[in-house]
C-alpha cells in the first residue's frame, strides 16, 4: 500500500508543479488579451463515448466560424488519462482542450492547471447547466470545466436469454445475483459465459452494491476523512459482489470492463453493467454486432428492497482549457460549439445525458434511454475532495477488488485500502 500512497502524492506534487498562471487570480478575460485571432488547436477526448461523426461536426463547425483556424483532435484512452493529463498540461506542448472525468477534474482545478473561465460561464450554459455536472467543474467558488456529458449506470441484458432461462426482470439485488447465477447455469456449453459480467477491476459496478448496504468510500469530519469500506455497510456490499464474482461471473479477474461489449456480441454475457451509452457501443457497426439489438434490453440495478433502486454513480466528463493554451478564444469558441444546443441535442441521441437542463427531454426514448433516466433519480458521487485523482491514479479501488475477486480476506483488503485512501485525501 506505501507504494499506492506514493502514487497519490506524486501526482498531487506534479499538478502543483505544474500551476502556470491559472490559478484563481486569472480568468478566461485577463488571460486571453492580445491573444491571437487564428490558430491551431488541439482538442483530447478520452475513450470511444464520441463517435467520429460527432467529432466530424465539431471540426466543421469550428473551422466554419473562425476561418482560417484548424482544429486537429486526438482521442486518448480513459486508462492511464491522469497520469498523461498530469504531464502534458504541465509541459510546453499542452493541447489547448481537454476532457476529463469528473472524477478527476478538480485536482487539475486545485493545481491550476485549468484556464478559470467563471466570467465565460454563462456563455457556456451558465445557470441551464445540471448543477451535479457543474460541481465537478468548480473548485473554490470558481469555474474551470464545462460538462460535457453525463450518464448512470444501468443494467444491459439479452432478453433472449431471459426468455429461454424464464427470468423476470429482476426487482431486489437477491433476484439480480439469482438470475445471473441461473443464466451461467443455462449457458454452461457457452465458454467463458457470465451471467453478470463482473471483472475484478470494476469498481464503478461494485459502488451501487457498497452504497445501499449503507455503506460509503470516504466521509470527511472535521476537515479530516476517514476510509469507510471496511465498515460493515461496505463489507456487506462487497460481500454481494464477491458472490457475484464466484457464482454468476467468468470474467478476468484482474481485467477491467473496457472490452465487455465484444463478449456481449460474442454471446458469452447475459448481462453487464454499464452507462446508458454502452448499447451504442454494443451495436456500434464497426466493431460490434448491430444484428442483436433486437435481443438487447436495459433496466435500472434494483436495490436490496423491491420497489428500491440501489444508488447508482454518476458518470461523466468536463472540458476545460488548458492553462498553457497559447489560443485561450479559440479553445473557448470551442466550448461553446460541444457544449451547444445542436452538439448536445446530437449526444442525447446517442443516449447520454445532456448537460443543460433544457434538453433532457431531448434525450432518445429507447429502453436504455429510458432505464437509465430512472438511474439517474438515484445517483451518488466519489468523494468531493481535490485530491480524489491521487486515489484513482494509486489503483485503490481496483487494487481492492482484484484482491477480493482472488479470494484475499474481503476485511484486511478494505482496511488497506482505507489507509490508503485516507492517506491520499488528507494530503
Amino acid at each position: 500500500m506505501k507504494i499506492r500512497a506514493l502514487a497519490a502524492v506524486g501526482i498531487a506534487t506534479a499538478l502543483a508543479l505544474s500551476a502556470c498562471g491559472g490559478g484563481s487570480d486569472d480568468t478566461a478575460s485577463s488571460d486571453t488579451e492580445g491573444a491571437a485571432q487564428t490558430g491551431t488547436i488541439r482538442l483530447w477526448l478520452n475513450g470511444e463515448d464520441t463517435p467520429q461523426e460527432l467529432v466530424d461536426y465539431a471540426k466543421t463547425e469550428f473551422e466554419k466560424q473562425n476561418p482560417g483556424s484548424t482544429l486537429e483532435f486526438e482521442r486518448q484512452q480513459w486508462t492511464g488519462i491522469v497520469e498523461k493529463l498530469t504531464t502534458s498540461l504541465s509541459s510546453n506542448d499542452s493541447p489547448d482542450v481537454v476532457e476529463l472525468g469528473n472524477t478527476q477534474a478538480q485536482a487539475f482545478e486545485a493545481a491550476g492547471a485549468l484556464l478559470d473561465i467563471t466570467d465565460r460561464k454563462a456563455e457556456l450554459g451558465g445557470d441551464d447547466l445540471v448543477q451535479s455536472l457543474v460541481e465537478s467543474g468548480s473548485y473554490d467558488g470558481r469555474f474551470y470545466g464545462v460538462p460535457y456529458y453525463g450518464g448512470a449506470r444501468i443494467v444491459v441484458y439479452r432478453k433472449d436469454l431471459f426468455k429461454d432461462a424464464g427470468i423476470e426482470i429482476p426487482t431486489t439485488t437477491q433476484e439480480f445475483v439469482d438470475a445471473g447465477v441461473k443464466l451461467k447455469q443455462e449457458n454452461s456449453d457457452t465458454e467463458d459465459f457470465s451471467g453478470i459480467y463482473f471483472p475484478g477491476k470494476y469498481w464503478y459496478a461494485a459502488l451501487p452494491f457498497i452504497w445501499d448496504n449503507g455503506g460509503d468510500i470516504a466521509t470527511q469530519n472535521g476537515g479530516q476523512w476517514t476510509g469507510q469500506l471496511s465498515t460493515p455497510g461496505s463489507v456487506a456490499g462487497l460481500t454481494t459482489v464477491k458472490t457475484i464474482m464466484d457464482t454468476a461471473s467468468a470474467a478476468p479477474k484482474d481485467a477491467d470492463e473496457s472490452k465487455d461489449y465484444l463478449d456481449f456480441c460474442k454471446g458469452r454475457i447475459g448481462m453487464l453493467m454499464g452507462p446508458g451509452w454502452k448499447v451504442g457501443q454494443i451495436v456500434n457497426e464497426d466493431d460490434g454486432c448491430p444484428k442483436l439489438e433486437k435481443d438487447i434490453g436495459a433496466f435500472a440495478l434494483p436495490g436490496k428492497t423491491e420497489g428500491t433502486l440501489a444508488p447508482s454513480f454518476l458518470g461523466g466528463s468536463n472540458l476545460a482549457v488548458s492553462a498553457k493554451s497559447e489560443h485561450p478564444e479559440l479553445a473557448l469558441s470551442l466550448l461553446k460549439i460541444l457544449s451547444g444546443d445542436e452538439y448536445q441535442t446530437k449526444l442525447a441521441d446517442l443516449g447520454l445525458l445532456p448537460v443543460k437542463k433544457s434538453l433532457l427531454g431531448e434525450v432518445s426514448g429507447d429502453e436504455a434511454a429510458k432505464a437509465q433516466a430512472e438511474a439517474a433519480e438515484n445517483t451518488r458521487f466519489t468523494p468531493a475532495s481535490e485530491n480524489w485523482a491521487g486515489v484513482e491514479a494509486g489503483s485503490v479501488l481496483p487494487d481492492m477488488l482484484v484482491a477480493i475477486a482472488q479470494g484475499k480476506d474481503i476485511a484486511t483488503e478494505t482496511k488497506t485500502a482505507d489507509e490508503a485512501i485516507a492517506s491520499a485525501l488528507n494530503q
